[in-house]
C-alpha cells in the first residue's frame, strides 16, 4: 500500500481526535482563534496528503479533501454541540472521536448484528442490503477504499469471512457520503447555536 492511500485511510481518526483538540484548547478563546486554530489541523492534514499523493496519484486526493472537509463539519459539529450543552471540554473531546471511530469501524461492530438479522430470516433480503449498503456509505474507510482507490474490501480475506459479501449490492460514492456528512455538521452546529441561546442567561 502507498504512503498516500496509508495516510489517507488514516486521516479521518487524524482528523476526529485533533480538531477537537484544537477546539478543546481554544475554548475560551475568541471565534477567531478557534476558527484559525480548526483551519490548522484540517488544512495541515490536507497539505500533507497533498504531498503523499505526488507519490502516488495526484488526482485521488481531490476526493479524498473533500471527504476529509465534510467530515471536518461533521466532527465541529459534534463538539459545538456537546460544548453547548455545558459539557467539560474532555467530554466534548471525547463524545466527537468517539462518534469518528463509530463510523470507522460500522462493519465491525455491526457486522454480526446484521449477519443474525439475515440469518434469522427478518427483514427480508432487501432490507439487508440497504442496512449493508448505508454501513459503508457512513463509514468514511469504505467511502475512500470503493469511490477513491477502486478497492473491494467486501472480498478481501478479512471482510469476506464475515460473510456480509453475500448480501452486498451497492457501493459507496464520495460525493453523496461528503454531502451527509457535511450537512449533518451544519445541522448539529444550528443546534448547537440554538441550544446556547436557550442557555444563555
Amino acid at each position: 500500500m502507498s504512503t498516500f492511500r496509508y495516510l489517507a485511510y488514516l486521516s479521518p481518526l487524524l482528523l476526529g481526535f485533533a480538531l477537537p483538540t484544537a477546539l478543546a484548547y481554544t475554548d475560551r478563546k475568541p471565534l477567531k482563534h478557534r476558527l484559525v486554530a480548526s483551519a490548522s489541523v484540517v488544512f495541515g492534514l490536507l497539505t500533507l496528503l497533498l504531498l503523499a499523493s505526488f507519490l502516488d496519484s495526484p488526482r485521488q486526493w481531490f476526493p479524498v479533501a473533500v471527504l476529509l472537509l465534510s467530515l471536518s463539519l461533521l466532527v465541529g459539529g459534534v463538539f459545538l454541540l456537546a460544548e453547548s450543552a455545558r459539557a467539560p471540554r474532555e467530554i466534548c473531546q471525547g463524545v466527537a472521536g468517539l462518534v469518528m471511530v463509530l463510523l470507522m469501524s460500522t462493519l465491525f461492530w455491526m457486522a454480526p448484528i446484521v449477519r443474525a438479522v439475515a440469518e434469522g430470516g427478518s427483514g427480508g433480503g432487501g432490507r439487508t442490503y440497504a442496512r449493508i449498503t448505508f454501513l459503508m456509505d457512513v463509514n468514511p474507510f469504505f467511502v475512500m477504499a470503493y469511490s477513491v482507490f477502486d478497492q473491494d474490501l467486501m472480498h478481501t480475506p478479512f471482510f469476506y469471512s464475515t460473510g456480509l459479501a453475500d448480501f452486498q449490492r451497492g457501493t459507496p460514492a464520495w460525493g453523496p457520503s461528503s454531502a451527509a456528512f457535511a450537512a449533518a455538521g451544519l445541522l448539529l452546529a444550528g443546534a448547537a447555536t440554538g441550544l446556547r441561546r436557550a442557555f444563555k442567561p
